[in-house]
């Protein structure tokens, strides 16, 4: 095969002083934290489950597996894949915070009760409708609450892994790593107002939620490395007001508190967030002093509020941080706590805003640049804030420091969650596509520079994880491209049929692909002894599909979503993708999402034109394709255009078509009968619907099954993806 190469783009994944060694036979998950990394380092240093046995290996994908792995046996290296959602139940249904309300909870009826106006501002709340909102809390707290034994490592393997909505809980324990994982929107469903409470320079009262992403008590030798903090997309910004104070559903992004000690905290991503990090419990503890010794070095934080990190009692060495966007103060100096700040970076923050006196004496802050310029932050407290002045000797010096560098060389730092798999470059080493493939253990990252890519790609199922990406950002610099139809001969005579005719077969899990173009450029007019001219641009038939800004260009039979046979169930998730074709050119059994795509109903100088889906959803699954917030554009003649038929393959009785398309642009090519019957199927029969679409195409009456508001409620992203929620 041949290969057409543009410039040569290698497009690796930057990481701060040290990356993820990618040599072969290395294994990230049995990484240990090197000696000299912070406090953690110290004593026997931190291994995590770095000697388990391949035994003792797991690899989960839901919250019942992550679970079950939490409590196997000791040493354990659970190895994340894709995104968990932890407020599931062990079957993988979603569960909203409806599902958590115990004892007639509701918070119309909480408001009702506690309004300041009612209740005062004198006490915190008490009664039956705080027990029930205690009593709903702890429903949500048994489900999200993720305990953390000993000698344990938890790991991400793929892009984007991670966990939304869970609290991981290190708790009572000791050497433990946790890396390489987006922790993502820890929520509360039931906050606790509390009158009493206040913030500076803020009205009084405040709403307080519970849970932490990742919450450190009286545990020691702790390493946390290269994770992703965010409440995306659920920020604290978004929130409503409730008796004018923000309705606050998140606690701490990653608190240490409770006696815990020997913890390293570095290359991690801190984003859009109010109480970051908390390293102490209270200033009354008598089993916080003499612990509380924590390495914060080589982090971004950006648009977090406060506690950046806030310190009791503990020796914190807080070194070659990046600190970003707005903030309250990120520094908070309490009783008799022992911050070392060193050789931070700080860009549009005002040098007073950084440190804050919460009842401490003294700072030590050296080599710290404010917007390029060495700044004493210290003294901008002190001179902003004369009757809280600070002192500016912590009183020790740290030695456990790897990686201290100058505060100018980290203004470019990398952090946060990378894949922990190899990375492999077409082009370096690997001639085609196919080749980086087959190279390729699970879980790793093939790079594809910009380029034309004449081949037929097959990823098989054991490749679980794998990620291809085009270099440049931009789908249309890179394309893997073949011109098989379904009556093309192979060489020994006989033809390909639909399914081989494809230029890439997709059977692995967890697959993820962006900033490419898959096509099929078979041309009917240039093979008019072929009849059968379906011709696929991409089989996938893998769960947990991720498709990212991919374009999928063909004729007929463009995109296959498919899955492995008719008992399975197989999630795939286009976002903001390009599809083009004429006829069926969607089509298959998935549970698909298209979200934001624009599809291509490309003419054909006849009527009809062509069929933008061709569902073959199986009667057992309520959810086949759902079109959503997406645009359909067509150059064809006004009316020449189905939006569906019904696929039955093989006659196949069972495949009864399930296709929504919502709040989508349709053109004047739709006909106003869109749907149409297929093979003596007919299209009555099949589950199509339309809701809130716009457009010259779009129209309402009895061809054109809508669905009511509350049926729309069935029929969403999260519903379709049920328990997945890809990053």
């Amino acid at each position: 095969m041949r290969l057409f190469v543009g410039a040569l783009v290698l497009a690796c994944a930057g990481v701060g002083a040290v990356s993820l060694p990618a040599h072969a036979g290395h294994d990230p998950a049995r990484e240990v934290l090197p000696a000299g990394d912070g406090w953690a380092s110290s004593g026997p240093g931190t291994t995590g489950g770095a000697a388990a046995p391949a035994s003792n290996v797991h690899e989960v994908r839901t919250r019942a597996e992550l679970v079950a792995a939490l409590v196997s046996p000791a040493p354990r290296i659970i190895k994340v894949s894709g995104v968990i959602d932890a407020n599931t139940d062990d079957t993988g249904k979603p569960l909203a915070c409806k599902d958590y309300a115990a004892d007639g909870y509701t918070l119309a009826g909480y408001l009702a009760a506690y309004d300041p106006a009612v209740w005062g501002w004198e006490r915190e709340p008490e009664g039956p409708l705080e027990n029930a909102r205690a009593a709903s809390a702890k429903r949500q707290e048994a489900t999200i609450a993720l305990n953390v034994g000993s000698d344990t490592t938890i790991i991400g393997t793929g892009r984007g892994a991670g966990i939304t909505g869970g609290s991981l809980r290190i708790h009572g324990a000791r050497n433990v790593i946790v890396r390489n994982l987006t922790f993502r929107d820890t929520s509360d469903c039931f906050p606790q107002w509390d009158p009493t409470d206040s913030s500076p320079g803020s009205p009084p009262g405040n709403w307080n939620s519970l849970y932490d992403s990742v919450s450190v008590q009286k545990s020691e030798h702790v390493w946390v490395d290269h994770n992703t903090f965010t409440d995306e997309p659920n920020v604290d910004s978004t929130q409503p007001l409730y008796f004018q104070r923000p309705y606050q559903v998140h606690d701490g992004q990653l608190d240490i508190t409770s006696a815990a000690d020997l913890v390293t905290v570095s290359r991690n991503i801190f984003s859009e967030h109010g109480k970051t990090m908390l390293i102490g419990s209270s200033n009354s503890s008598t089993t916080d002093p003499g612990k509380l010794r924590v390495s914060v070095h080589h982090n971004v934080f950006r648009n977090v509020q406060e506690r950046a990190p806030r310190v009791r009692f503990g020796q914190v060495h807080v070194y070659d941080n990046l600190y970003e966007g707005s903030q309250v103060y990120s520094w908070g100096v309490g009783v008799k706590s022992q911050i070392y700040a060193q050789n931070n970076l700080i860009r549009g923050i005002a040098p007073e805003k950084i440190v804050y006196n919460w009842g401490g004496t003294a700072i030590t802050d050296t080599g710290n640049l404010v917007d390029g310029r060495p700044t004493s932050l210290v003294d901008a407290f002190n001179a902003a804030n004369p009757e809280k002045k600070l002192g500016t000797d912590a009183g020790w010096t740290p030695t456990l420091n790897r990686g201290l560098e100058p505060a100018h060389r980290i203004r470019n730092l990398k952090a946060g969650a990378q894949s922990a798999g190899r990375h492999l470059v077409v082009g370096k080493g690997f001639a085609t596509v196919q080749a980086a493939i087959d190279a390729a253990p699970a879980g790793a990252v093939i790079t594809i520079p910009k380029g034309v890519y004449r081949e037929v790609v097959k990823i098989p199922a054991s490749k679980r994880g794998l990620t291809l990406r085009g270099a440049t950002g931009r789908a249309q610099d890179v394309v893997i491209d073949y011109d098989n139809a379904n009556g093309t001969k192979k060489p020994d005579g006989t033809t390909y049929g639909t399914s081989g005719s494809a230029t890439a077969t997709i059977a692995a899990d967890d697959f993820e692909a962006r900033d490419l173009t898959f096509r099929n450029s078979f041309d009917r007019r240039q093979h008019p002894e072929i009849t059968n001219t379906q011709a696929v641009a991409v089989k996938a038939t893998g769960d947990r599909m991720f498709f990212d800004r991919v374009h999928f260009e063909g004729h007929q039979d463009t995109l296959y979503a498919d899955s492995p046979n008719v008992t399975t169930r197989s999630r795939q998730y286009y976002r903001d993708c390009a599809i083009t074709g004429d006829v069926d050119f969607i089509f298959g059994r998935a549970t698909a999402v298209f979200d934001r795509a624009t599809i291509t109903a490309l003419t054909r100088g006849s009527d009809p034109n062509g069929y933008v889906t061709a569902a073959s959803t199986q009667r057992a699954n309520q959810h086949g394709f759902l079109i959503v917030n997406s645009k359909i554009r067509s150059d064809a003649p006004a009316g020449t255009y189905f939006l569906g038929r019904p696929w039955h393959p093989g006659g196949d009785p069972e495949a009864i078509a399930q296709v929504v398309i919502r709040n989508t642009e349709l053109p004047a090519a739709i006909k106003p009968v869109p749907w149409t019957d297929m093979s003596g199927f007919p299209w009555r029969d099949a589950r199509f619907a339309e809701y809130r679409n716009t457009g010259p195409g779009a129209g309402t009456g009895t061809d054109r099954p809508q669905l009511t508001d509350e049926q729309a409620k069935q029929y969403t992203k999260n519903a379709y993806l049920s328990g997945w929620n890809p990053a």
